[in-house]
C-alpha cells in the first residue's frame, strides 16, 4: 500500500505546470490535516461516503472563514486526486456558488503612476511589464531575460517602439499576442543593466510580486478600497484595452483567453488590427505615467487653440476687408471736386 507522500507525488506529477502543482499540494495537506486518517483510507470508501467527507470538509473550511472561491479550490484539488486514483468525487449540485470579488481594490492610472513614481528600477520595470502585458503573474515571471532581451534589441535596430511577440498560455493552451509597450520597453532595459540573472526579475513568486504592490500602494499612499494584488493589473489592462475601443477576440488574444475553434480563422488579421491599434490605446488608456485620456485632452486642446487660431484668422482678413474699402472710399472721396 502506498503512502500518502507517495499518492500525493504520483498525482502533482501528473499536473501540467509547477504553479498547480504548488497549490495543490497545499490544498490536499490541508485536507489531510482535516481528515487525521491516511488518504488510502478516503480512497477506499464507497462513492458516497467519500462525497459525503468531501462535503463535511467543505463546510468545515466555510465554517472557519476560508472564503467560497478557495474552498471551491481545495475541492477541485481533492477531485483531481481522486480521479487521478481512479476513484471519481461526485459533487454535482453540491459545491459552492464562486464569488464574485468584491473585496479588492480597483487600480486607476492615477494609483499606478502613484506607485510607479516611488519604485526603484526593478519595481519601474515590474509594474511597466505587467501593465504592458496583462497576463497572469505565473505567465510574467516565467520569462527568459535573455528572450525578452533579444524583443528589446530587435526593437531597437528596427527602430520599433513597440515589440510584439506570440506566446501561448500554458493554463488553457490559448495563443495570445504578447505586447511590450515603450515604457516597457524602456524601464526592462534599464533594469537589465542592473539584472544578469536568467529569470525577468529578482522577485520570482507570486507572493512576492503582491508584496511589493502591497508596500508600494502604503507607500504612495494612495487610497485603497480593498486588497491590493497582481490580478488586479491584469484586470486594469483588459479594462483599458476595452475603454480603447478593442472588440472582444482582440482583448481575448492579447490577454490570451480562449478563443472557440469557429472564430480561429479570424486570428489571421488580430495581429494586424492590434499592432495598429494598440499605440493610440496605449497613449490615451494604458500609460501609467499619464492620466486617464490625457493625450486625449491633449489634442482636444490643441484642437480648439487651432479653431481659435482659425476664427482670429478670419476676423482678421474681415478687418483687412474693411480697411481696403475705407481706403477706397477716401481715394474717392478725394477726387470729388
Amino acid at each position: 500500500m502506498q503512502t500518502d507522500e507517495s499518492l500525493i507525488q504520483e498525482w502533482l506529477a501528473e499536473c501540467r505546470t509547477p504553479s498547480t502543482r504548488e497549490v495543490y499540494g497545499i490544498h490536499i495537506k490541508t485536507f489531510q490535516a482535516w481528515y487525521k486518517k491516511p488518504l488510502n483510507e478516503f480512497l477506499e470508501l464507497s462513492d458516497k461516503d467519500r462525497r459525503h467527507a468531501a462535503l463535511l470538509f467543505q463546510n468545515a473550511m466555510i465554517e472557519k472563514g476560508a472564503k467560497a472561491n478557495t474552498v471551491n479550490a481545495m475541492i477541485t484539488a481533492l477531485a483531481s486526486f481522486c480521479n487521478q486514483n481512479t476513484k471519481p468525487l461526485f459533487l454535482r449540485g453540491k459545491r459552492l456558488h464562486v464569488e464574485i470579488d468584491l473585496d479588492s481594490h480597483t487600480f486607476t492610472n492615477g494609483d499606478l503612476q502613484a506607485m510607479f513614481n516611488i519604485g526603484d528600477t526593478q519595481q519601474k520595470a515590474i509594474l511597466a511589464t505587467f501593465t504592458s502585458l496583462g497576463w497572469e503573474c505565473s505567465a510574467i515571471l516565467g520569462l527568459r531575460r535573455a528572450y525578452i532581451n533579444s524583443l528589446i534589441e530587435k526593437a531597437r535596430e528596427d527602430k520599433q517602439e513597440y515589440a510584439f511577440f506570440q506566446n501561448q498560455r500554458q493554463k488553457t493552451g490559448a495563443l495570445r499576442l504578447g505586447v511590450l509597450n515603450p515604457l516597457a520597453l524602456e524601464w526592462l532595459a534599464r533594469w537589465f543593466r542592473e539584472w544578469n540573472g536568467e529569470s525577468l526579475f529578482q522577485i520570482k513568486t507570486k507572493e512576492g510580486i503582491n508584496d511589493m504592490l502591497v508596500r508600494l500602494a502604503e507607500e504612495s499612499q494612495i487610497k485603497l478600497t480593498g486588497r491590493v494584488h497582481s490580478h488586479l493589473i491584469r484586470k486594469w489592462t483588459m479594462s483599458g484595452l476595452s475603454r480603447a475601443g478593442f472588440n472582444e477576440w482582440q482583448t481575448k488574444y492579447v490577454m490570451g483567453k480562449t478563443i472557440p475553434k469557429s472564430d480561429s480563422t479570424y486570428l489571421q488579421t488580430l495581429r494586424q488590427e492590434i499592432e495598429e491599434r494598440y499605440p493610440a490605446a496605449f497613449q490615451n488608456y494604458l500609460n501609467i505615467q499619464h492620466s486617464p485620456g490625457a493625450v486625449t485632452s491633449l489634442a482636444k486642446s490643441l484642437d480648439a487653440k487651432d479653431k481659435e487660431i482659425a476664427e482670429l484668422k478670419q476676423r482678421i482678413n474681415q478687418t483687412e476687408d474693411k480697411l481696403t474699402r475705407i481706403e477706397r472710399l477716401l481715394e474717392e472721396l478725394k477726387k470729388e471736386p
